[in-house]
């Protein structure tokens, strides 16, 4: 082909036809210059192609990810549930006050999960032996059990393919829900929680003798706080602060549910 072109030019230079010839030149660079501007058009399009796929990927990764984050905060919330049954069910046996603060929201504990692998079947009313035994050991229990998976949105930070993604409510709403988790079950407000839960167990060893994670050699654990403000004073506040924690859980697991919903949809919209 380019020996062709050749040709011609070669052949119109000899018979001095000029003008003829100052076309064909013209021509032939604007025929140059479309080739290298479909060929940057393509380039473009398979470099967009490649970004748009990485894109996807990134965000079936984030999925993922949120999904670790909803399987930990709910076997978590089932835990601290359990946990807050417990205080009320020694409140209640101890003759103290089981009336929740109005001030705020309670989460619900009137039913025990399916789940839940720390205590099977229904929660007890009348005094059981064995859940006493679990409602102590549960007091002083560290609040940091939800396992978060950053992995993936510290890479895309990192490597800057955060913003690759252009749906801006998806990007705010990433943003917003690592922050919510920074703010509320990570850092200081996971160390406030568990500062109480010790506080607590440290008040019931040093003035009742009550060791919490075992009980056990107790003959009646709860006798000995019978009708004792002090210890209701200490159990429904540590009550706040677990239902602060499981509040704050739920809020997490519905924004990173609402995540995955947003993903699918950007997901879609991309492969189409």
């Amino acid at each position: 082909m380019i020996n062709f072109f050749r040709r011609i030019r070669h052949k119109l230079i000899q018979e001095s036809q000029f003008f003829k010839y100052l076309k064909y030149a013209i021509g032939e660079i604007i025929l140059v210059v479309l080739g290298i501007l479909i060929a940057l058009q393509i380039n473009n399009w398979n470099e967009n192609q490649k970004k748009e796929l990485k894109t996807i990927n990134d965000l079936l990764n984030l999925k993922e990810a949120l999904n670790d984050d909803i399987a930990s905060i709910d076997s978590n919330l089932i835990f601290n549930k359990t946990r807050l049954r417990g205080i009320f069910y020694i409140l209640k046996h101890s003759g103290l006050n089981t009336q929740t603060f109005i001030e705020m929201k309670w989460v619900d504990i009137s039913k025990n999960e399916i789940e839940n692998r720390i205590w099977k079947g229904s929660f007890p009313d009348t005094l059981n032996r064995e859940f006493t035994d679990l409602a102590f050991s549960l007091l002083g229990r560290g609040f940091g059990g939800v396992a978060i998976n950053k992995t993936v949105i510290n890479e895309l930070n990192s490597t800057g393919s955060f913003s690759n993604i252009q749906n801006a409510n998806l990007k705010k709403k990433i943003g917003n829900y690592y922050s919510f988790l920074n703010q509320r079950l990570e850092g200081y407000a996971i160390e406030e929680h568990e500062e109480w839960a010790n506080e607590t167990t440290r008040f019931l060893r040093d003035n009742y003798g009550i060791f919490t994670l075992d009980v056990s050699y107790l003959k009646d654990p709860i006798a000995s706080l019978k009708n004792k403000r002090d210890v209701e004073y200490q159990l429904r506040y540590l009550a706040l602060e677990v239902n602060y924690h499981c509040i704050w859980s739920i809020e997490a697991k519905e924004k990173a549910s609402d995540l995955v919903r947003l993903i699918d949809e950007e997901v879609k919209r991309l492969k189409n």
